[in-house]
């Protein structure tokens, strides 16, 4: 049997979970991964950066990682949503578990602990 390696890029989970939780979920119908928006921190609570992005945000030359305030800077109508952790970990596990599902290699890792 020949191996087949995937790369998986998961830099917008965050925002692609969120979008869909909005969407199905809270019955919103404005879609994130369309228009200018990160997932960030509170910057009143002194949390304020980009945790993860929107592919229209990249236009704008947002970095994951850097304040919340210096990408209002470069996109003020920059839509910003509070990070949901639960829901992240949730969608993660289940990330996980299609993996393992579908790939060997994946089966025989033990479970991730923060997971």
């Amino acid at each position: 049997m020949k191996n087949v390696i995937f790369h998986i890029d998961v830099n917008s989970a965050f925002l692609s979970w969120e979008a869909v939780y909005r969407i199905h979920h809270l019955g919103g119908n404005l879609d994130l991964r369309d228009i200018p928006s990160a997932v960030g921190g509170d910057v009143t609570k002194r949390h304020g950066i980009i945790l993860a992005k929107s592919i229209p945000a990249k236009k704008y030359n947002i970095k994951t990682g850097e304040s919340v305030p210096e990408a209002l800077r470069k996109c003020p109508d920059l839509v910003l949503v509070p990070p949901n952790y639960n829901l992240y970990q949730k969608s993660s596990k289940a990330f996980i578990n299609i993996l393992r599902e579908y790939g060997p290699v994946w089966s025989s890792i033990p479970s991730m602990k923060r997971i």
